[in-house]
C-alpha cells in the first residue's frame, strides 16, 4: 500500500513538473545563447523552458499580448512603452532587467571617406530611430534641430554636411541589408544584431554609445504573471554570478550583464 501511494505521490509531482512550462519569445542573439545556458537550471527547479525565435521586433509583443508566449527577451522599456502605446496593448510589463546591448555605427570603409549620397541603414521603430540619430548627432555625422525630443525621425535633421542618405527600415533587415547590398555602406546596428552578421560592438563599431546607456533589455510578462513562481525562480536563476560571467565571456564585451 505504502508502495502504491509513494507511486501516486511521484505521479503526481511529475504532472505538477509538467505543468511548469514557460514559452519565451526571443530575437537570437544573444537571447537564444543566455536562455539555453541557463536551460539545465531550469529544469532542475521545475520549469520546463520553450524558445520561440522570431526575427523582427513587432511578432514577439503581439504573441505576448495574445497568450502564445508566457514571456518574451528582446526589448528595451522604451521600445515596449512606445510599441504597446502605438498599437493599443495594455498589460505587458518589464519584469526582469539582464543586459544593455549598445548601439553602435558600423561601416564598410573608413569614416574619413564617406561621401555626399552614400547610404547609412537605421532602424525605423521610434525608439531605436531616435537612438541611431542621437549616436549620429553626438558624433558629428548630422546635427538635429532638438536632441532632446522624443521620436526622432531624419525629418528632424538640420544639418548633414556629408550629405548622407539614411535609409529607414525595419529593425531585422538592417543586418542584412549592411551585409548584403554593396550600396549601403554603414548601419546603426544594435549590439545583438551586429552579433547575427559577425560583428562586436567594442571591436568593429566606428563609435558606439556610452555606457551610460538607459537601452536595458528586459525579460517582459504580461501583469498578471508579474507574481507568479516561474517568474521568480527565471529571475533568481538568470542573474547569478555565473549566467553574469557566461555574458562578460561569450561576448567579449559587446554585451553588458546589468545585474
Amino acid at each position: 500500500m505504502k508502495k502504491v501511494l509513494l507511486v501516486l505521490v511521484v505521479f503526481m509531482a511529475i504532472i505538477v513538473c509538467g505543468a511548469t512550462k514557460v514559452k519565451i519569445g526571443v530575437t537570437p542573439i544573444p537571447f537564444v545563447d543566455i536562455l539555453e545556458f541557463i536551460r539545465p537550471q531550469l529544469e532542475e527547479a521545475g520549469i520546463e523552458l520553450e524558445i520561440v525565435v522570431f526575427s523582427d521586433y513587432v511578432l514577439p509583443n503581439l504573441a505576448l499580448s495574445s497568450k502564445e508566449l508566457d514571456a518574451n527577451f528582446f526589448q528595451h522599456a522604451q521600445y515596449l512603452k512606445s510599441f504597446t502605446a502605438q498599437r493599443g496593448i495594455k498589460g505587458l510589463v518589464p519584469a526582469v532587467n539582464v543586459l544593455i546591448a549598445p548601439m553602435g555605427f558600423y561601416m564598410k570603409k573608413p569614416l574619413e571617406e564617406l561621401k555626399k549620397g552614400d547610404k547609412i541603414a537605421l532602424m525605423n521603430d521610434p525608439t531605436n530611430e531616435t537612438r541611431a540619430l542621437l549616436l549620429l548627432h553626438n558624433n558629428g555625422l548630422i546635427t538635429l534641430k532638438d536632441p532632446s525630443k522624443a521620436d526622432l525621425t531624419v525629418r528632424d535633421i538640420q544639418d548633414n554636411p556629408k550629405g548622407l542618405v539614411l535609409v529607414e527600415m525595419e529593425a531585422g533587415f538592417v543586418p542584412r541589408v549592411f551585409k548584403e547590398d554593396d550600396t549601403v555602406v554603414g548601419a546603426v546596428l544594435n549590439a545583438n544584431y551586429a552579433l547575427s552578421i559577425g560583428l562586436n560592438s567594442q571591436k568593429d563599431a566606428t563609435f558606439v554609445e556610452d555606457s551610460n546607456s538607459p537601452y536595458a533589455n528586459f525579460i517582459v510578462v504580461r501583469e498578471e504573471n508579474l507574481n507568479s513562481q516561474w517568474l521568480a525562480t527565471l529571475k533568481q536563476i538568470i542573474t547569478r554570478d555565473e549566467v553574469r560571467q557566461f555574458i562578460w565571456d561569450k561576448f567579449e564585451g559587446s554585451i553588458v550583464p546589468t545585474f
